[in-house]
């Protein structure tokens, strides 16, 4: 059990960091953005463009938490399952050696 935990603490570490980059670069080429905040920029005070940017912005900052999140679940997920595993492995070395020296 504790060779699973570690190979899924591994897994998920693995899919989170390259989740994690996928969203990093789709933030980093987020055309749609970048048009938007010019276009807002060369015409200032326009309704129109003000709105179309207010929506290319909500997208942009998913992109960003979606990557800040992929990155922590990585983090957090991998180490916790790594630590469940060492606990799960040194309670089955405890418990063989008990039973050794109990029988």
């Amino acid at each position: 059990m504790a060779v699973y935990l570690k190979s899924v603490a591994v897994l998920v570490a693995l899919l989170g960091v390259l989740t994690g980059s996928r969203f990093a670069s789709l933030v980093m080429h987020d055309e749609q953005f970048q048009r938007a905040a010019v276009m807002r920029e060369r015409n200032a005070g326009n309704v129109l463009f003000e709105s179309e940017y207010r929506v290319a912005e909500a997208a942009h900052v998913f992109l960003i938490y979606s990557a800040i999140g992929s990155f922590l679940t990585a983090l957090i997920g991998g180490s916790l399952l790594w630590g469940v595993g060492v606990l799960h492995s040194k309670l089955d070395a405890a418990t063989t050696a008990a039973s050794r020296t109990g029988s």
